[in-house]
């Protein structure tokens, strides 16, 4: 039986904000020889030991499944019907048996998104049940696009924009009228080279390495977090929810110290600091903390367990070259970090980077990551490390 895994890829609004996750399945090595039993049986595994409910926290999920499924109507269960959007190709307008079935699920509050619309005859015909269409920008004119969406939206449709790598390309693609943009193209904003941070930035910046510094002790932590009013008072409001399980009301920074410990602790810090900052997206920090889960969790499984708080650092500080709107290589300049943890940031080199590295490929979410590993784990094993990372990111920001 060939590797089925799932991949998943955020889809943000106009304003940058996150709309949905689109969840596909994939085929690995061996494509002929997948069956429609084992994507089912991921399906079964999935909703058992994960739930896709919190893959995409309270977000909708956008999902595209095989034919076969869609016709017996096997669909994962969602908090609401409304949760799930459910794509389908652009060629079933002749396939009965899965029109009947669009038919009742839309009857039942489940949307419908038409994957790959090219304005021929059949795309047409299917748009007029769909509530979303998907449009490959690498695909079509400017022109062509232009006319396309300005079709569709006055049947009322909403228009998602596929194979958004760049921030750049996001806003060229809003100025043509999309309503949705599907990709990572957040982790690559505009950056200007040379161009020094603005001094609220380089302060966090600043407070960011002090913190993380191995040299920072104990006291000379609780003394600089406690320098800061604002980061003090959401600190404590966040440790003092029920969902971390303190004991007693905790009032002070030392106090919070003592009973969360120095990693816990950090990791809240950092969380809370990166989350402030005006100009980045909120999936921004969904998607670092899904990369420092991801990265710590394949050090534990692949006998690297030693290192996994540095696999995680390197997870959560992945994308700090976006947070701060500047190269990378210059933000982990200014921090005390190790060689190994720099290299892996700032090249992907060395066992971090390679982590690094295989998570990012994972996240184009590409039919031809077949032969994607890292250590003995295949990919099957990756794409549901990277679903548990990711519902463990959502619970995080919850709490």
């Amino acid at each position: 039986m060939s590797d089925v895994f799932i991949g998943r890829q955020p889809i943000l609004d106009r304003q940058m904000k996150v709309f949905a996750y689109e969840l596909q399945f994939h085929q690995g090595l061996n494509p002929n020889q997948a069956t429609i039993e084992a994507t089912e049986q991921l399906l079964q595994k999935t909703e058992a030991e994960i739930g896709f409910q919190s893959i995409v926290g309270s977000h909708v999920a956008m999902m595209q499944l095989p034919r076969e499924l869609i016709a017996n109507a096997k669909m994962p269960t969602f908090e609401k019907s409304g949760d799930l959007v459910l794509e389908i190709p652009n060629n079933v307008n002749k396939d009965v048996e899965i029109l009947k079935s669009l038919k009742a699920l839309k009857t039942e509050g489940t949307s419908i998104a038409l994957d790959n619309f090219i304005d021929d005859e059949s795309s047409l015909k299917l748009a007029t049940i769909s509530d979303f269409v998907k449009i490959d920008n690498e695909a079509h004119s400017e022109i062509k696009m232009k006319t396309m969406v300005q079709e569709l939206h006055d049947k009322g449709v909403k228009v998602i924009a596929e194979r958004v790598e760049t921030e750049e390309m996001f806003h060229y693609l809003k100025r043509i009228g999309f309503d949705y943009f599907l990709g990572y193209f957040f982790t690559n904003p505009v950056v200007m080279n040379g161009q020094k941070l603005a001094g609220n930035k380089l302060t966090l910046l600043q407070l960011i390495s002090k913190i993380n510094d191995p040299k920072t002790q104990f006291d000379e932590l609780s003394d600089i977090l406690s320098q800061d009013v604002a980061l003090t008072h959401k600190l404590l409001v966040a440790v003092n929810n029920p969902t971390t399980m303190i004991p007693i009301e905790v009032e002070s920074v030392g106090d919070a110290l003592r009973y969360m410990g120095l990693k816990r602790l950090k990791f809240w810090v950092n969380m809370m600091m990166l989350g402030d900052l005006e100009d980045a997206p909120q999936e921004l920090l969904t998607t670092s903390l899904m990369r420092a889960r991801f990265c710590e969790k394949l050090a534990e499984q692949t006998g690297r367990g030693a290192q996994k708080d540095s696999f995680f650092l390197v997870g959560l500080f992945s994308n700090l070259g976006a947070f701060f709107r500047a190269p990378i290589d210059e933000i982990v300049a200014e921090m005390p970090l190790g060689d190994e943890v720099k290299e892996a940031l700032v090249h992907e080199r060395g066992p971090m980077g390679e982590a690094l590295s295989c998570l990012k490929q994972l996240e184009k979410a590409g039919d031809s990551l077949g032969d994607l590993s890292y250590g003995e784990m295949n990919i099957a094993d990756l794409g549901q490390l990277m679903l548990n990372a990711s519902a463990w990111a959502q619970q995080a920001l919850r709490q």
